[in-house]
Parts: C-alpha cells; structure tokens; sequence
C-alpha cells in the first residue's frame, strides 16, 4: 500500500511558498538599495551587487524548485502515480506492513516534467512556457554544480523570472494578492500581531518592480499601458503613509477617456473612483481627484 499520497493543492502551495521565499531574497536587495539612493556611488553598488551575486542565484534555485512543484501540481490532479518514476524492480518495499511513503519513491526527472504533462494533459503548456522552464532549468544546474563566474543573474531578472512562470502557471491568480497573502500570513505576524504595515510594504515593492519593467511586460503582468498617463493611486498612498511614504504611480483611467471616472491600480487590483475638476493646487494640471481621499491623484 501507497501512504501519504500528495494533493495537487499540496503542490500548489508549496510551489508559490518558493516563489514568494525567491521574492523575499531579491526584493530585500532592491528595497536597500533604493534607500541608499542618494549616497550610494556606482562603485558601492558594484560591491552591492557582487556580495548579493550567490543570495540571487539561490533565488533562481528556489524559483526553478517552485516551477517543477507546481508542474507535479498539475500532473497530480490527472494521477498521482504519474510523479512515481524508475523500474518497478527499484521500488521500495513494505517491510512492516504499515505501508510505504509516496515519498520514498524514486520521482520523475525535473527534464521530463513538461513532456509527461502535455501528454496526459488535453490543454498543453505554451511553448514560451517550454522554453522559459527549460532556460531556468540549465541555469539552475549551474549555479548548483559549479562555481562559474561568468554566471552573472541580477535580482531584476530573477523578478521577472517569478512573475513570467507565475503569469504562465496561475494565469487566472494575481502575483500581487498571492504576495500580500504571504505577508499577512508570514511568521511574524505570529508574534507581533502586526499588519499595518503590509499594504505600504506592498506597495513599494512593486513600484520599485514597475519602474525596471519594460512596458511590454508591464502590460503582460500587470495588465498596465505604459502609454497611458500614469496617476498615483490614492490608496497605495494612504497606505504607505504608514509604512514609508513614496509616490505610487503607476494608476491608470479606465476606460482610457477624457470623462472617465475610475482609476485602475493593478496593487489594490481595484478601480478607484475620481471626480473631473481641476486640481486645487496652481501649479497642477490635474483634473483627476480621489473621491475616497479627495486628494488630486495627479500632484
């Protein structure tokens, strides 16, 4: 007897627990570096970035390990069996008559994952997917079994990494939401009983993540023109008031259109509601006002 068996809900968290513990890694670089800005020269952030060189790489480790958790997600909710890999011959054996652990069996190699997925699966994985996953992939495999220098992966490409097999993976989930779930949930709030302080923290982070996106993936993940005048989204700035106050715009009106009354703000996830009267302050142009905050979203 098979004890133990996994659900693909098992998998499913356990993979975005590695994705949100990578994002962890690299986000913490990116959120002291941006407070260094101001006195932090080129040569001290080369020396940054060169001490973070092995952190960021376990980063990819970890989102490579997430990446083949939540493909065995998928491969579990058709059979857990198909997970079990090796010559019967090599299976383990009951003993004692208890049973034996799923996890004592030899598991598919991480190289055939897509493979057994698209066969068993009537919708297949896309191929960039393939693509992305097998690149990961080799690049893991060399930052676990060799020192080579010349691998060189920045915090900014791990980022993007997290948010493309996410995209790719949880099509219908929000990157955003699975990461403020984390922070609510996190360990420390165990102990302090303190969350104040998540939707400001949430905020910046992807605002520092939104500035080095290209406009391209802004609108792939986000779901945000960047040809689109951009307004600050009042709760993101309510919000990080409690946190570390910064200048969250990255909102946009929706409908895109000169009487439209709702701004989007793809970290609430939210439409915002907006009143069409000029700015208050002289020297704004503004004409986009927060019902909710009755603050100008422009200035």
């Amino acid at each position: 007897m098979i004890k133990d068996i996994p659900t693909s809900e098992e998998f499913d968290s356990a993979a975005k627990a590695q994705f949100d513990f990578a994002w962890d890694i690299v986000i913490s670089f990116l959120l002291t570096l941006e407070e260094a800005k101001g006195y932090a020269d080129v040569e001290d952030e080369k020396a940054f970035w060169e001490t973070a060189r092995q952190r960021i790489l376990t980063s990819l480790i970890i989102t490579q390990q997430g990446v083949e958790l939540a493909i065995k997600g998928k491969l579990v909710t058709i059979s857990p069996y198909l997970l079990i890999s090796g010559n019967h011959s090599d299976w383990p054996k009951d003993n004692d008559g208890t049973g034996v652990s799923f996890s004592e069996f030899r598991a598919i190699d991480a190289q055939d994952l897509v493979r057994v997925h698209d066969t068993v699966h009537e919708k297949k994985l896309d191929s960039g997917f393939s693509i992305l996953f097998e690149r990961l992939r080799k690049l893991r495999n060399k930052a676990m079994h060799t020192v080579d220098k010349e691998l060189n992966v920045s915090a900014q490409d791990v980022v993007t990494i997290l948010l493309d097999v996410h995209e790719y993976l949880y099509t219908d989930e929000n990157f955003v939401s699975t990461r403020r779930d984390f922070l609510n949930n996190s360990a420390a709030t165990h102990v302090f009983f303190d969350t104040d302080h998540v939707e400001g923290l949430v905020a910046k982070e992807f605002l520092i993540v939104f500035s080095f996106l290209t406009p391209v993936e802004t609108l792939r993940f986000f779901k945000i023109d960047r040809k689109q005048r951009l307004y600050l989204c009042p709760e993101c700035k309510y919000e990080s008031e409690k946190y570390d106050p910064i200048e969250p715009r990255y909102a946009v009106l929706r409908p895109n259109e000169p009487d439209s009354e709702h701004l989007f703000c793809f970290v609430c996830d939210s439409l915002h509601p907006v009143e069409r009267r000029d700015c208050p302050g002289e020297e704004c142009p503004g004409n986009v006002i927060s019902v909710e905050y009755d603050v100008c979203c422009t200035c």
